[in-house]
This record gives C-alpha cells, sequence and structure tokens, in this order.
C-alpha cells in the first residue's frame, strides 16, 4: 500500500525500551515509541493542536496528512492547494494549514503545513489511522529507525555523532516538492546505468519496486513483473528483498524488505545517511 501524496519529482525502536524523554529536555535524545500496523507497519501517537490520534509513519509520504474525521474540528484552517504524485505520476491536490506544531509521543517536531487524506478502503478490517507522519514533520532534525527495537530517535548532535560512529554511511538526497512542502529520502545506488536513486518508504510493507528502465541495471528482466531484488550497497549493508517492475516516475522504492533489517539514521539537515544491521532479538 502506497499513500498518494509524495514528493512531485518522485515519491508520496524496545527490548530495553526507556520512557520517551520529555520534549523540553532539548540536550538529550528523544525516543518515539512506534506502535505496529498490520504486518509491516507502524503508527505513531501524534498530537496537533492539542487533538491526539494515530498516524501511519511513511517515510516516503512527503507530506504530513490528516483524515477529514481528525480534520474535523480540529483548530486549524485549511486553504491554498499543495499539489504532489504518487510514484505512478497520479497527481494529488489538497489544501493545507499552515506551520502547524505537532508532537510525537513527548517529541516536540518540525511545525509543518499539513494537508487532508482519506484513506477510503485501503485498511478494510483494521482502525484506519487518523493521519500520515511524514519526513516534513522531522526537517531539519536527526532521526534514528530501528524497527527491531520499536522506537524512533530524535538525535541530539552529540547523539548522533555517536551512534554513527561505527555505521556505514550511504550517499543520500533529500528532496523537496510540493512548493518545497514535501520532503522524501533517495538512496543513491551505483549501477551500469550511473547512480540510481530509490526513495526509502516503511509504507511499502512487502515489495520494493524498480521502474522497467532501471531493470537491467539492477539485474532484473523489465518483461517479468515479480522478481527478487539483490545486490550490495556496502559490505555489510544488503538489499534483498522481493521487487516488482513497473512503469513509475523515479527510479525505484526500496520498501520495508530492506528498511526494516536495518537500523536507519537519517540526518536531515545535511543529507547524510547510516545503516548498520539490526540486532535481532
Amino acid at each position: 500500500m502506497k499513500i498518494p501524496l509524495v514528493v512531485a519529482s518522485g515519491a508520496l525502536l524496545l527490548s530495553c525500551f526507556a520512557p520517551p524523554f520529555a520534549s523540553d529536555r532539548p540536550d538529550q535524545p528523544q525516543v518515539i515509541k512506534l506502535e505496529r500496523f498490520r504486518k509491516a507497519l507502524w503508527t505513531v501517537r501524534v498530537t496537533i493542536k492539542d487533538k491526539t490520534g494515530d498516524f501511519l509513519f511513511d517515510t516516503g509520504g512527503g507530506l504530513t496528512l490528516v483524515t477529514p474525521d481528525f480534520a474535523a474540528g480540529l483548530d486549524c484552517e485549511f486553504s491554498g492547494r499543495t499539489t504532489g504524485y504518487n510514484m505512478f505520476g497520479e497527481r494529488m491536490d489538497t489544501p493545507h494549514c499552515s506551520e502547524v506544531d505537532i508532537m510525537a509521543g513527548e517529541a516536540k517536531l518540525t511545525p509543518v503545513s499539513i494537508g487532508k487524506f482519506d484513506f477510503g478502503h485501503r485498511f478494510a478490517g483494521d482502525k484506519t489511522p487518523d493521519g500520515v507522519l511524514s519526513l516534513d514533520a522531522f526537517d531539519g532534525k536527526a532521526i534514528t529507525l530501528d524497527q527491531v527495537a520499536g522506537m524512533l530517535t530524535v538525535e541530539t548532535t552529540a547523539s548522533l555523532a555517536q551512534r554513527t560512529r561505527t555505521m556505514t554511511q550511504l550517499p543520500l538526497r533529500v528532496s523537496r516538492e510540493c512548493s518545497a512542502r514535501c520532503l522524501s529520502v533517495f538512496l543513491g545506488v551505483p549501477t551500469i546505468q550511473g547512480n540510481a536513486w530509490l526513495i526509502l518508504d516503511s509504507a511499502a510493507g512487502g515489495v520494493s519496486l524498480i521502474a522497467k528502465e532501471y531493470a537491467r541495471a539492477f539485474g532484473v528482466d523489465p518483461a517479468i513483473k515479480e522478481q527478487r531484488l539483490k545486490f550490495d550497497l556496502a559490505a555489510a549493508i544488503r538489499v534483498d528483498s522481493p521487487v516488482i517492475v513497473t512503469d513509475m516516475i523515479m527510479d525505484g522504492n526500496l520498501g520495508q524488505p530492506f528498511m526494516s533489517q536495518y537500523v536507519i539514521t537519517l540526518d536531515l539537515a545535511t543529507s547524510r545517511m547510516w545503516a548498520a544491521p539490526a540486532q535481532q532479538r
């Protein structure tokens, strides 16, 4: 399942878990608890203007969104228009409420311009999330996603340096579209066709995607839809994922089959990324 709104150029942690650090302690990392949703996705407890709900955490979403039901009664005036495209080129338009303060657990995030989105029947049989928490809400911050531990950590300068000391740095680009309101990240992968840039997408639960034009560069057949994607990013960082070869407006998408196997740190202020194998518990 993929949220429709993503960046127009391409895309839409606890064995020893400690309580979240309070948001008034900027000298300490802030830990945000992740709650399992379905088999491979996560939700986060989010508060916007004193209204709290469970939001799907989506590193490929581009823009933080609320459902019409959550928006009802929210002290927020929606106006203007934000336009984005999903990975298949489908357009979405939404009004936005600008510079909204947002909390995830006890962590104060970056003020965002929230949009509206109706999930429809995408989660039939489950409680539909109240919105989508995307990376725009972490703009300017460094975060670590550890899915084995079930937590997302907002790092300090000191904790970032300590955290990444033994991790592997990988090429990263931060993409901003939707009139600069969206934020997504792309991992650089050297191929025989030059660098490909694959969006990191925590809401793509069961499969990764590669554009037909890049299939041969990744060693898969452009004529076969469902295959296996295997390649090394670095000595200890390997992609081994089910993949769908398809028509899309980006090079490709790395979803949870890759992301869930690694602790991933993103410095959104300096466009840097590190990864290390997750410690299975």
